[in-house]
């Protein structure tokens, strides 16, 4: 499927379950971006109702 659209970068404050866009109110799927950093990756966000993708500045790694 891959990731051409946009990915808005989000700052989450006190809770978040609520989609910014359309206003889905039960929480997110989560997906993972390979990032430039050794063994690390990016934490996506993906509204299950409308498909749009935030990143919330989550990064983890994963050992090889």
């Amino acid at each position: 499927m891959g990731t051409k659209e946009q990915i808005e970068q989000i700052k989450p404050e006190d809770e978040l379950s609520t989609c910014p866009d359309c206003g889905y109110t039960d929480g997110f799927h989560v997906s993972f971006k390979k990032s430039t950093q050794p063994a690390g990756w990016n934490v996506l966000l993906i509204c299950p109702q409308c498909h749009r993708k935030y990143a919330a500045a989550w990064h983890i790694h994963l050992d090889a």
